[in-house]
């Protein structure tokens, strides 16, 4: 069964929670969201791979694709430079296929500062494979209804239908590096571990409205709004985002004693 034969059951069986999700809405999830979906891994030391996040196509470029996942997906800030920096490891995404668990290498290209709310990170993916792209939109509004593909826990990638509680969270939620005063506040059910950096698309939109970063007593999952992944990717291309402290992804080299 494909996915999307796949999603037009699972929208019968969800009943009336899915009721506003139409026939198209399950072809554009089937045929674009899922597919633009990828899971980012990281290589440790032995060469094993280990998943990290889930990420989502948003350009199509010369060589390749644009990525975008959440920072603390790949990325560390520095506090006492004010600054944030990718992690030096060698980054991989694959599109999850159950037959042909293809890896692509994923270099950072630009990361938000966490300290200020930008929980973004950007990955340059050259290759010939094609993905579709699911455009950027507008903020998400009060009770919009929203979908999300998701890898949580590392079980692969999954569907997950929900709505918006809170387009703004008017309150000042900042520990150490999670500063989520002003993000947007979502009711969808199963997204955990592993879904982190995934895009949240307004059905209403056909586009990426948010992205997950995390929740709150595991009932009330924290997203940020694409307006300040649009204002980061503004920044970094005309060089006046202060905090990108662009390094190497490549691990340093071990030396010997």
């Amino acid at each position: 069964m494909n996915i999307v034969k796949w999603l037009a059951v699972a929208v019968v069986l969800a009943g009336s929670v899915l009721a506003q999700t139409n026939q198209s809405d399950v072809v554009y999830i089937g045929e674009t969201l899922y597919p633009a979906t990828a899971l980012l891994y990281s290589q440790d030391d032995e060469g094993g791979m280990k998943m990290r996040c889930t990420a989502t196509a948003i350009e199509k470029n010369q060589s390749g694709y644009v990525f975008v996942t959440a920072a603390h997906c790949a990325c560390k800030d520095n506090e006492d430079k004010d600054s944030v920096s990718p992690e030096k490891t060698f980054f991989f995404i694959t599109t999850d296929d159950p037959t042909s668990k293809e890896f692509l290498k994923a270099k950072v290209t630009g990361c938000g500062y966490r300290h200020r709310g930008d929980d973004f990170a950007l990955f340059q993916v050259d290759t010939t494979k094609t993905f579709p792209i699911v455009p950027l939109g507008n903020d998400p509004q009060m009770i919009e209804q929203v979908v999300n593909v998701a890898s949580p826990l590392g079980l692969g990638k999954q569907v997950f239908f929900g709505s918006v509680s809170s387009p703004v969270l008017d309150r000042s939620v900042v520990v150490d590096d999670i500063n989520w005063t002003g993000v947007v506040l979502l009711q969808m059910f199963g997204v955990n571990g592993g879904s982190s950096g995934s895009s949240v698309l307004c059905l209403d939109q056909k586009a990426i409205c948010a992205f997950v970063v995390g929740s709150i007593a595991d009932t009330t999952m924290t997203a940020m709004p694409v307006s300040r992944l649009i204002k980061l990717r503004k920044s970094l291309a005309d060089n006046t985002y202060k905090y990108w402290q662009p390094d190497t992804d490549a691990p340093a080299k071990a030396h010997k004693k």
